[in-house]
């Protein structure tokens, strides 16, 4: 019997790839692990987001300097809002092509492939923050990436996290037209067919529970929009191949746009921090 690697229960199938958790309800794939390609169509509202992470970051650090590790760099868009505030932060990629561009355009990045082989063998020094955006539920071994993580914070440091959750509007709505039969969406938020598909879904609990394992207590709790105003026609046209459809749906996207605040919402975003032992 599989158990769940946040609270030890058993986890059962529900679908042709997808286990939940009996008892915390945490959801993982046995899709196959990979590095891959952004999605497209979504940079103007990422740079909104990071915009609003970099105000928290900023909010909460006691000091004006702030050094940042950002696992998972992707093209570089936080890497240039950080610029742009005069933020310290090393990226890392594993994806080799990535890596690549990423070289092209910024001097502080480096290629890193988590779970580590061995902790020691990186010198980056220690940090404030370690910032996973949108990075988290691609990985494997997420109890190791934890523990090795601990290694590159400093006496003060916080990992910062944003993922999509199981309990927002989008999930639970792919998830109903997915017992229907209308398997695109649903196949789509997990990312299934594409280079690196997400191998956990968490909630706001499960996610707690799994740091407070590694004697870690959540200092910060928000969430961060899951469309903007602007871009959706091409996200939507990534997934679905046809205009009329792409077109009608933009709309009601807009729309969702101004109301989902008032909606369970679709993106965690934590910070947690290392207990102080007394």
């Amino acid at each position: 019997m599989e158990t769940c690697i946040i609270c030890k229960s058993q986890i059962k199938k529900i679908n042709n790839f997808v286990y939940k958790c009996t008892k915390c309800l945490f959801l993982k794939s046995d899709l196959q692990s990979g590095y891959g390609r952004e999605i497209e169509g979504i940079n103007d509202l990422r740079i909104q987001n990071f915009k609003k992470i970099i105000k928290v970051i900023k909010s909460l650090n006691k000091s004006d300097e702030i050094k940042i590790l950002e696992i998972g760099s992707g093209s570089g868009i936080f890497l240039e809002e950080c610029k742009h505030e005069n933020i310290d932060v090393l990226g890392t990629e594993a994806d080799n092509e990535q890596i690549k561009n990423l070289k092209k355009r910024f001097r502080n990045v480096s290629q890193i492939k988590l779970p580590l082989e061995k902790v020691d063998s990186l010198d980056f020094g220690k940090f404030d923050y370690i910032v996973f955006n949108d990075v988290f539920e691609h990985l494997e071994k997420l109890d190791q990436v934890i523990q090795q993580l601990e290694y590159f914070l400093n006496d003060e440091g916080k990992i910062l996290i944003n993922l999509p959750s199981s309990d927002g509007i989008i999930y639970k709505f792919a998830n109903i037209l997915n017992k229907f039969g209308i398997r695109n969406f649903y196949n789509r938020l997990w990312q299934k067919g594409l280079s690196s598909p997400h191998l956990s879904y968490f909630n706001n609990n499960n996610l707690s529970w799994l740091f407070k394992n590694h004697n870690f207590e959540l200092v910060y709790s928000n969430y961060l929009n899951t469309v903007s105003r602007y871009g959706n026609y091409k996200r939507l046209n990534s997934t679905i191949n046809n205009k009329i459809i792409c077109m009608g749906l933009n709309f009601f996207i807009v729309i969702f746009f101004y109301i989902q605040k008032i909606l369970p919402k679709d993106i965690i975003f934590h910070i947690y921090q290392k207990k102080r032992q007394i």
